[in-house]
């Protein structure tokens, strides 16, 4: 070996070397992170947010837990810096602005949360995946000095229950908050040496329970300067203490490299962060249910029409020799799209925050370290909080106006994007579900346990081991419709834009992207399904969407359902509906409201006032009861469905192609985790299918038929008798007597049960409309063995109807609500925008709901003041003039370009409307 071929391999050596040891440490970089913990007083105030996450970029935290947020209920949102940072906000409060705690997670962890413990508004608890065991972090607010030992041990509770929720194996990081004192003398391996202060009550409290839960104090076992120890400063300066930890458990103690306070650090709070390194590898949670966005406002561009159709005739004749023309189809329509349309990219959400003011933000806390050493300087610190809170109120204010400037233009020229602007700057609450719990009350946080759980969930909600063998229906061939190019076109002209995808991930916007030769192929498609009956997988295949009824929902059956089906398939049920609804339309009768054409709430709420004023006229009572189903729609039975569809002669081929997908019909769930493995769904119509309100109402007019069809008592209505009113499931019952009543419930409930259908006895209700002031009537119902409630008013169809068939309280409850919508769009009704597009805003978002079945409304003298004080009341909130100004309603009406308040008039003549298209 030469010399200088030995130089080479010395010097190739040491390169391999450097390289390791490169590695080695960047491996050592990627697995350290930052998780701290602050006391932040609170993140109401604008631009606090902003604050409190560029702090957290200046000192490189990864994890933050926050205390004493005052934000109230539950959220989870993204927080934006001008630099388009991001930082996942996790929070959880109670129903008032009080306490509060959550986390605050950069783009580096973001994405790493498995599952989420809101436990109360004191504590909550994230859970991290992470190598080779994941990371359980609780974030606690322990009640002050000043609250009741009750409280405090309350607290520790609920600390240690969201503890149990951990497994054995993961890594436990209790953060936040205790308010307590522990002091500087070591207590075994928990307290270490390096404390502040002297120890008290419920510091020993505090280290009591980490002793019992095997926890160590972190931020007592590493020297460090006395500024880096205290986390709490009081009013004045002069007191310092530490009252904030980090703790971690005994096994993993040695993974804590670091621990300390960053007295820097400033957001108007007199606690400061304590951080804590730590040694770990962290990874990112794999979300399967993602799906594609194709750039869909291509779609309206002729050129991207004609390469779409070419691209798509050319990938459907390269596979000519597929013998499934719907597979062929669907993945020709996405091939094209990608060669065509291409994916959207999402664009960044414009926000108020600036660099300007984080700089200042920087400035201001050179101004609170300068100040601690000299105290001449404070009112100098005092003067730029003063001044960034300013320039944080003008930003946003010049925001929101540039917002509506936009809103006001896009009036003009695009209607949706009017609204989705307007609903883009009004504030939504929407309601959170963190966990999952089995039949048992167990959680769940594996992927697969939670689909699975969903999946045993919907097998039994839609199971029915009674349904028999598929008895085909034979369809001659002259039977059979064959459809042209031109119906196809118009049914796909029909569709609707910007929907969520089925299963088969193909939007509306594809089809109707198609030209002549596309069409064509769709055409000989659905001719096809027609001819053989046999309907492709994908389109008797639904996906099941769970939303939470309410906050923090735990079980399946507080969530409800929503089902997502192929935009390509309704094609093909839209055919079907078009020739079944006359045949199903003539079998109903006039008591059903519900999915019918002219017909709608307003007329049952209509119908029913009549009903009462006429009663109440000739001093008459009337007994109601409003019915109520357990999951009506899920329960429908489909031999009965069809025997009934026979009965009632729906065409042969129609019938075939409704059996064969009801009889293979196929479901899966959708969550965040991914989607379940698909299961049966061997009862209840279908969610989402266009033709399922048709056959619903059809099930259900059978039972009512067979139930108290025939019954001869009742009142009148445009000439016939009836004793019912419905709106879909929602189901009126109206007798002449409590017994009578009593007897056609007792008829219903056999009926519902031969039928599949149960009546729901908690939440069905009874009631005695009276023109009696106290009526003295003590009506008592049973049925099984559950006697039915007696309200005084009840909420049909969202209309009060109330024991005195008034619309006072009605009337009332509308204003209430419509205020409500009014306060939601306070923040564009209050900007300098011109008044047609205030009142444009009003009349869409506020009198439409106040409005709401006004045709059924009787208005009195009282009730018109009522009414026209409200009109009044919002025109005042938008010119901002106080009752005390002494502005007369003339000269309100005056600035808001109006001659007379118009309410009452716009009231009356939609019932002059609505009487002229009824007679």
């Amino acid at each position: 070996m030469t010399p200088n071929n030995l130089a080479s391999d010395e010097l190739m050596l040491c390169v391999l070397e450097e390289n390791q040891q490169q590695k080695r440490k960047n491996n050592c970089k990627k697995s350290q992170y930052k998780i701290g913990t602050w006391n932040v007083r609170g993140m109401n105030e604008l631009g606090k947010t902003e604050n409190i996450v560029n702090e957290m970029k200046n000192m490189d935290i990864d994890i933050l837990g926050i205390s004493e947020t005052f934000l109230k209920n539950s959220g989870d949102y993204v927080s934006t810096l001008p630099n388009n940072d991001k930082f996942r906000v996790i929070y959880s409060g109670g129903t008032k602005s009080r306490k509060g705690v959550g986390f605050i997670l950069n783009q580096r962890t973001m994405n790493t949360v498995e599952t989420i413990h809101r436990e109360s508004e004191r504590v909550i608890a994230i859970k991290i995946k992470a190598q080779p065991v994941d990371l359980f972090i609780i974030e606690a607010y322990a009640p002050t000095s000043d609250a009741a030992e009750e409280e405090v041990d309350e607290f520790y509770e609920s600390v240690k229950n969201v503890i149990n929720k951990k497994k054995s194996r993961d890594i436990l990081l209790l953060i936040g908050d205790f308010n307590s004192k522990v002091g500087k003398q070591r207590r075994g391996d928990t307290m270490g040496p390096y404390g502040t202060g002297k120890i008290n009550d419920r510091g020993e409290n505090f280290i009591n329970f980490c002793i019992e839960n095997d926890l160590v104090i972190t931020n007592t076992w590493f020297e460090q300067k006395e500024t880096a120890r205290y986390t709490w400063t009081a009013p004045g300066g002069r007191l310092r203490n530490k009252i904030d930890y980090v703790c971690i458990n005994k096994r993993y103690r040695n993974t804590i490299t670091n621990s300390k306070s960053r007295p820097g650090a400033d957001c108007g709070s007199d606690h400061v962060p304590v951080v804590a390194n730590l040694q770990v590898r962290l990874k990112k949670v794999d979300r399967k249910n993602t799906k594609t966005r194709w750039d869909l406002q291509k779609c309206k561009n002729q050129d991207t029409k004609e390469k779409f159709t070419t691209t798509f005739i050319k990938e459907v004749e390269n596979n000519a020799n597929q013998s499934d023309l719907w597979t062929n189809c669907r993945d020709a329509l996405k091939r094209a799209a990608e060669t065509s349309i291409g994916k959207s990219r999402p664009t960044a959400k414009q926000k108020w925050m600036s660099q300007d003011i984080l700089d200042q933000m920087e400035v201001r806390k050179e101004l609170k370290r300068v100040s601690t050493i000299d105290s001449t300087r404070l009112e100098e610190y005092n003067f730029m909080k003063r001044k960034i809170q300013a320039m944080c109120r003008k930003a946003k204010e010049d925001f929101l106006n540039k917002e509506c400037e936009e809103a006001e233009r896009l009036e003009k020229i695009n209607t949706n994007k009017f609204h989705n602007k307007i609903k883009s700057l009004t504030k939504t609450e929407s309601k959170i579900s963190d966990v999952l719990v089995d039949e048992n009350g167990v959680e769940l946080d594996e992927d697969c346990q939670i689909l699975e759980r969903w999946k045993r969930y919907c097998e039994t909600l839609y199971d029915d081991s009674e349904r028999p063998v598929l008895n085909p229906t034979i369809v001659r061939e002259e039977d059979i419709p064959k459809f042209t190019e031109l119906e196809i076109q118009n049914v796909i002209k029909g569709l609707n834009n910007n929907k969520a995808t089925g299963p088969d991930e193909i939007p509306a916007e594809f089809l109707k992207t198609l030209k002549e030769h596309g069409i064509t192929y769709i055409t000989n498609l659905i001719n096809d399904i027609y001819k053989t009956g046999i309907i492709p997988e994908d389109f008797v295949e639904s996906t099941f969407i769970p939303l939470p009824k309410k906050n923090k929902a735990k079980n399946c059956c507080d969530f409800r359902t929503i089902s997502l089906i192929s935009h390509s398939s309704k094609v093909l049920l839209a055919l079907i509906r078009e020739r079944i609804a006359h045949t199903i339309e003539r079998n109903l009768t006039d008591t059903q409201m519900g999915f019918r054409q002219g017909k709608g709430c307003r007329d049952g709420i209509t119908a029913l006032r009549v009903i009462l004023e006429n009663s109440m006229e000739v001093n008459k009572n009337v007994f109601l009861a409003f019915v109520d189903f357990e999951k009506a729609f899920d329960n429908i039975k489909h031999q009965q469905l069809k025997e009934i569809l026979e009965e009632i002669n729906t065409p042969k081929a129609e019938l075939r192609l409704i059996e064969n997908m009801y009889w293979n019909q196929k479901g899966r769930v959708q969550t965040k985790h991914g989607k379940s493995e698909p299961f049966l769904v061997k009862k209840g119509v279908r969610q989402g299918c266009i033709i399922s309100p048709a056959l619903f109402n059809i099930y259900v007019e059978k039972i009512i038929e067979e139930a108290i069809g025939n019954e001869k008592d009742g009142f009148k209505i445009n000439g016939s008798v009836t004793n019912n009113l419905r709106y879909a499931d929602d189901t009126l019952i109206i007798a002449n007597s409590e017994r009578e009543l009593e007897v056609l419930l007792k008829k219903l409930d056999r009926s519902c049960k031969n039928y599949g259908m149960k009546i729901n006895l908690k939440k069905t209700k009874i009631m005695t409309v009276s023109k009696a002031e106290n009526p003295q009537l003590n009506t008592s119902i049973t049925l099984g063995t559950e006697t039915l409630e007696d309200v005084q008013k009840y909420p049909y169809l969202g209309a009060e109807i109330t024991n005195d068939a008034r619309c006072l309280t009605e009337i009332k409850k509308r204003i209430g609500i419509a205020k409500t919508a009014f306060w939601k769009h306070k923040e564009i009704l209050r900007r300098n925008i011109n008044m047609k597009t205030k009142l444009r805003i009003i009349n869409t978002y506020v009198n439409s709901i106040l409005t709401y079945a006004c045709e059924s409304w009787t208005i009195d003298n009282i009730l018109r003041n009522k009414l026209t004080a409200f009109e009044n009341w919002c025109y005042r909130r938008i010119l901002r003039v106080s009752w005390v100004d002494k502005i007369t309603n003339k000269e309100v009406l005056r600035r808001v370009g109006k001659n007379s308040f118009d309410l009452i008039r716009t009231i009356k003549k939609r019932k002059l409307t609505y009487a002229g298209h009824k007679l």
